[in-house]
């Protein structure tokens, strides 16, 4: 099955190896285009909610972040866009599905459960639970 366009969500604690994984697994979708997101999730008790708390702006921190993804899809000839959007990241990452009309999403999962994700669930659940779209959770 081919789409015509995946979503790829990015986040810092999944960038680099475990991203360009997730990467190689959407491209075996066949998509025509693929969407490079990174959501910036604004700090707790931040009074500017685009500041990180380790100062970094937030636009060049995501650039870094989707830049080798971006390389990879040069190389291989395979549209894409890059969004980087602030917001919380499950609200963010079925925002932008619905706005570029994609029909997949592709997620890593590292399998494990900090006590965030124990007391509330992680993104990738709060992701398949408030989309119709079908997710393909990339895991170590």
């Amino acid at each position: 099955m081919s789409y015509e366009r995946v979503l790829l969500p990015v986040s810092g604690k999944h960038a680099g190896e475990r991203a360009l994984k997730a990467l190689s697994q959407a491209r075996k979708l066949d998509p025509k285009e693929i969407v490079l997101l990174h959501a910036v999730a604004p700090s707790v008790g931040s009074p500017m909610p685009n500041i990180t708390s380790d100062q970094q702006d937030p636009s060049v921190k995501a650039e870094a972040l989707l830049a080798p993804l971006a390389a990879e899809l040069d190389n291989a000839g395979i549209p894409y866009q890059r969004v980087v959007r602030a917001g919380l990241p499950v609200e963010t990452i079925v925002d932008v599905a619905k706005e570029t009309a994609a029909e997949a999403i592709v997620m890593f999962s590292d399998g494990r459960d900090d006590l965030a994700d124990k007391l509330f669930g992680s993104i990738t659940e709060h992701v398949l639970r408030n989309t119709p779209l079908p997710v393909l959770v990339v895991r170590q």
